[in-house]
């Protein structure tokens, strides 16, 4: 089953078999250099302000996607060896997929949303002092199928190769097993990792989000514009815990030849919010994964319409700022996830008053920071997307 549309400026094409769907984007076909605006959303984050007090150095940030190409944007020392889970065919088993390849682009280009160093067309990463650790799996190859348990064999693997944080631009639909990939996160966040996952593409068709957001502990992102709006394609829920920039961002071309200015959609946010805790990390390096995740929902730029949180923007636009520079948020209690329910206490009498029906959209305050990626995969496919003082953030989770 496959069909092919167009949105957003962009070509994107589904498949599906057995109940499960693919999702990644080209990005519209435009050469970088046409746009000067792509990488408007560090200056409106004061990136060269923040780095004057710490740039991501002492942090590795494990990819777990595509794999990289090499020359394709930042310092050779910004990027590490890595290793690839993708298995070579049965009836070529001589072929090999080293994580420095990547046959599509995606991986590359949340690489340089990272670390990428404003060389060769490509984007200046958000935290260019950074380490990352890719992670190839089967994304864009015939082996698609293998994605999950793939990156569940990632996960245990950053964990234990010294990651900090996990950035999964990739996803899984909400019916696809998770009996793989929840041990895998569980055995990292007990590591001390940091895990951040985007919500997914499919806003517009059918809002499913990435299942993986919903696991405990783990940072759901969604994508906003550079006016702080929710993207239309970006899938939300109670699961969303903070948006970013995914619009009008340099990603890599079709066929990984060069540097598009396009949507990133959600995959794009997510690596701004791994870039924006590395951000964090390294200037307080002796915090938790929970501290950090604490102080960046804490100074969120939050819904404008006064709420404390919304479906389509989660607490709010990622802004390391505050923390960097203004020196705001309490970490709070090193071992506490900012995101767990609070212990039960005695519910209250039912509101008789009658309920408004949510905004269609939100927006957040203070933006700072496309297409629904889409992967075509030969046999069968998985989704690949491509998601406080010191009180406790209640965030509803499947468990």
């Amino acid at each position: 089953m496959q069909d092919t549309i167009r949105r957003h400026g962009a070509w994107r094409r589904a498949a599906g078999i057995a109940g499960a769907a693919v999702a990644v984007s080209a990005g519209t076909v435009v050469p970088a250099a046409a746009d000067t605006d792509s990488w408007s959303y560090l200056t409106k984050m004061q990136a060269r302000e923040m780095w004057k007090v710490a740039d991501g150095s002492g942090i590795t940030v494990a990819v777990i996607d595509s794999g990289v190409k090499d020359g394709s944007g930042w310092k050779s020392s910004s990027v590490l060896p890595g290793v690839s889970y993708i298995e070579p065919p049965f009836e070529r088993p001589d072929i090999t997929y080293p994580p420095h390849e990547d046959f599509v682009g995606h991986g590359t280009s949340m690489t340089a949303a990272i670390v990428g160093d404003g060389s060769s067309g490509g984007p200046k990463g958000l935290a260019p002092g950074a380490k990352v650790l890719p992670i190839r799996t089967s994304v864009g190859t015939p082996m698609a199928f293998a994605v999950a348990s793939e990156a569940a064999r990632g996960i245990r693997y950053a964990a234990d190769n010294g990651a900090k944080i996990i950035n999964l631009s990739i996803g899984v639909t909400p019916d696809w097993p998770m009996d793989k990939i929840k041990p895998a996160v569980e055995y990292a966040q007990s590591k001390g990792l940091l895990i951040v996952s985007s919500m997914g593409n499919e806003g517009e068709r059918k809002n499913w989000s990435n299942a993986i957001a919903s696991l405990p502990g783990v940072i759901g992102v969604g994508a906003v514009d550079e006016t702080g709006k929710a993207m239309p394609f970006s899938s939300h829920g109670p699961d969303t815990d903070l948006v970013s920039i995914g619009s009008k961002v340099q990603i890599r071309c079709e066929e990984n030849r060069g540097w598009c200015v396009g949507n990133g959609g959600t995959s794009y946010a997510s690596s701004l919010v791994s870039a924006s805790a590395a951000l964090v990390w390294s200037a307080h390096p002796d915090w938790t994964a929970s501290q950090v995740a604490r102080v960046l929902i804490q100074t969120a730029g939050a819904p404008t319409d006064g709420s404390k949180r919304s479906d389509w923007i989660g607490y709010g636009v990622a802004r390391p700022r505050k923390v960097l520079l203004d020196r705001e948020g309490d970490p709070g209690a090193p071992n506490v996830d900012p995101l767990a329910p609070p212990a039960p206490s005695k519910a209250p009498a039912p509101s008789t008053e009658p309920t408004a029906a949510a905004p269609l959209r939100a927006e957040a305050a203070d933006a700072e920071s496309g297409l629904p990626w889409q992967w075509p995969a030969l046999g069968a496919v998985v989704a690949v997307g491509l998601g406080l003082a010191a009180t406790v953030i209640v965030k509803r989770r499947r468990r």
